[in-house]
């Protein structure tokens, strides 16, 4: 599992239904959404969007919700 730190945002990533992780996403330590990917595909270009330093800010939920600041 692996940690996003990017700007004052942090995205930590969870086991979830056996190889597929989600993504809790943190503002100022503040849980402000949780992103679930459909599939194991949708996983691995999230982790690389993360690693290019992308903000999950904007981004869907998975649950149709999208994630923002509070």
């Amino acid at each position: 599992m692996k940690t996003w730190k990017i700007g004052e945002v942090e995205v930590v990533e969870k086991p979830f239904d056996y190889d597929l992780n989600e993504f809790e996403v943190y503002y100022q330590d503040q849980l402000i959404g949780t992103i679930t990917p459909d599939c194991i595909e949708d996983m691995e270009d999230i982790k690389s969007a993360l690693d290019r330093g992308e903000s999950p800010i904007g981004w869907e939920d998975g649950m149709g919700n999208t994630i923002t600041l509070p």
